[in-house]
């Protein structure tokens, strides 16, 4: 799979949620997690709120905050 270019790593997150957009035909970004948890819960609300495609990329290890594995 090739990146989104909502590709956006920072520091401390673990994933990155990202919105489908219909009309471009692209992500973009919407939010950042920083566990499975957060991840689940801001999925679940972002697609109550506007029944959108919605997906989470993890992002790689030497952004998630330092003891993660």
């Amino acid at each position: 799979m090739s990146r989104p270019k909502a590709y956006d790593p920072q520091h401390g997150y673990r994933y990155q949620i990202l919105r489908y957009d219909e009309y471009n035909r692209e992500y973009d970004h919407v939010d950042y997690a920083k566990d499975r948890t957060e991840k689940n819960y801001l999925l679940g609300e972002y697609r109550l709120a506007d029944r959108g495609i919605y997906k989470a990329i993890e992002l790689p290890q030497k952004f998630w905050k330092k003891g993660d594995k």
